[in-house]
């Protein structure tokens, strides 16, 4: 499956990673009775760019490293990418199974999608109705939720997981492995607001709406902390590694830029809030987070205040027991934010 809410399989411990465009991340989660441990976790820079002579090896190789850093010898993982192809969107069919959707999808996407998706793995998930309609029977259309990549790019993704002698279990969207981790972390805020999660990659950023816990509407916008970096770059005539220190300073000179940089996001944020809220008739009560770009406070305040709502940075590990990393706690709350689609690709494992 590469789009999936498979809780089945389910074991005492298992591994998340999270393949991101700038950095690779592991978290092992264990089952501890009705609670969940976080076991581990590991962080790597990356720089293996699909498409360019030795990258699959050179990820292969920074996976293996990243791995050697576990306490835990599992090669059974499950998966998260963010890849440049990466799609969600709604779309609506008859009732029927859900297997059967997916192999309408595979044979014609272009009839229910406007786009033809014969080189994509495509997945789909049933978005529940609204509950309080007043209806006991369930209507004759269903709503769903389908995502996907580019057939090359997920293989290249596997290619260098085998290569590394990892075994990917699964392989889904980041946009779909956050919000996993959103659910089993927070289920009072699932039950009782509607919220807005967003997580802000390097190269992109996944714009996901959640109602009564469930995904309504999910946005993939190209656009991440790399771009802010280039920005600064461009403007103050430096190096790229150079940039990305003066944002994570985040000095007074740099401020300003990282305002303006930031614009983009701001906007597509303020009209998708504006536009789910229209379509749902409801009011989002509660907005998050995470992402490398969410380690950031600052940006999330400039962030709030373009787009007229408080973003809080989110801690995914926030409920799980964590205290045996003992001095390790401020480190792990600094880098928290960044761990939401490992977590996300573990929790519905373990």
């Amino acid at each position: 499956m590469f789009l999936t809410h498979n809780k089945q399989n389910k074991r005492d411990a298992a591994i998340g990673l999270d393949l991101g465009a700038s950095q690779i991340k592991a978290a092992i989660l264990r089952r501890k009775g009705d609670a969940l441990e976080l076991v581990d976790y590991a962080v790597m820079q990356s720089s293996a760019t699909i498409g360019e002579r030795g990258a699959e090896q050179q990820l292969a190789a920074e996976l293996q490293q990243l791995m050697n850093q576990l306490k835990f010898q599992e090669r059974r993982v499950g998966v998260a990418i963010s890849c440049s192809s990466a799609m969600v969107c709604e779309t609506e069919f008859p009732r029927m199974p859900l297997e059967e959707i997916k192999r309408v999808l595979k044979l014609n996407s272009a009839r229910y999608l406007r786009r033809d998706f014969s080189d994509y793995y495509l997945d789909a998930v049933e978005l529940a109705e609204p509950s309080g309609n007043g209806k006991n029977t369930k209507s004759p259309t269903m709503k769903v939720l389908v995502g996907g990549a580019n057939k090359e790019e997920v293989r290249w993704y596997r290619d260098a997981l085998l290569a590394a002698r990892i075994r990917p279990e699964v392989i889904e969207l980041a946009a779909v492995s956050v919000i996993n981790a959103f659910q089993v972390g927070n289920p009072g805020i699932c039950e009782k607001d509607v919220v807005l999660l967003v997580d802000m990659g390097a190269r992109s950023t996944s714009i996901n709406f959640l109602r009564h816990g469930q995904p309504q509407m999910t946005r993939i916008m190209h656009f991440g902390g790399a771009q802010v970096s280039e920005y600064i770059a461009q403007s103050l005539t430096m190096q790229a590694d150079a940039a990305e220190e003066e944002k994570i300073k985040m000095s007074d000179p740099v401020q300003p830029l990282v305002k303006r940089a930031i614009l983009p996001l701001a906007k597509e944020l303020r009209s998708s809030i504006d536009f789910f809220e229209r379509q749902q008739e409801c009011h989002v009560s509660k907005a998050f987070a995470c992402g490398g770009s969410a380690c950031a406070p600052r940006m999330l305040e400039f962030l709030s205040e373009e787009v007229g709502l408080r973003i809080e940075s989110w801690n995914p590990v926030q409920s799980f027991q964590t205290s045996h990393f003992n001095g390790e706690g401020p480190k792990l709350l600094a880098i928290a934010p960044s761990l939401a689609a490992a977590v996300g690709a573990a929790a519905t494992r373990a």
